[in-house]
């Protein structure tokens, strides 16, 4: 893990975000999972995807142990802290607010497995086959789940794009 480069720290940050859904929780998984790495004795060839299956290994384990305890929010709810996006279009501030509200609802309502389907295959450009060897998950499981949540997202898209149209 010694070669890891800034970019590879940013991917796996960026990994770690959709994981956990959200840009905070996300920097806490990428941060436990290097604290518990620095404290092993970690394979010669550890790299990027080494430390991605950690990622990947630590959220799931969360995610037991969430559903074996009740937890309590200390938040007052008040926190507005979304990923930054940039926009890429000259739609007027109000459209732009409502676009990205909008897709972070969407986001919000996509399981962890989708949204990391999702965000390997969309955004880091993977080919299904480098998912399934890197999630253990079977080829043909991936693409009915890619064809599952892209009809899922286009239901989503009509649904809350005509919501959006309304409120305007």
């Amino acid at each position: 893990m010694r070669d890891l480069s800034d970019e590879d720290y940013q991917r796996a940050y960026r990994y770690a975000v959709t994981l956990a859904a959200d840009p905070q929780s996300g920097f806490d998984l990428l941060h436990a999972t290097l604290a518990h790495l620095l404290g092993r004795m970690l394979p010669e060839d550890a790299g990027l995807a080494y430390l991605l299956r950690a990622i990947r290994n630590r959220f799931i384990d969360g995610g037991r142990r969430d559903a074996l305890l009740q937890w309590s929010s200390l938040d007052d709810g008040t926190a507005t802290d979304r990923g930054q996006v940039i926009a890429t279009d000259f739609s007027p501030l109000e459209d732009l607010a409502v676009n990205q509200d909008l897709l972070a609802q969407c986001w919000q309502r996509l399981s962890a497995v989708e949204r990391e389907v999702l965000f390997l295959w969309a955004v880091e450009g993977f080919s299904v086959d480098d998912i399934a060897v890197q999630t253990s998950t079977p080829r043909g499981t991936l693409l009915a789940r890619l064809h599952r949540l892209r009809k899922r997202l286009q239901a989503m898209d009509a649904a809350d794009w005509q919501w959006a149209g309304e409120r305007a």
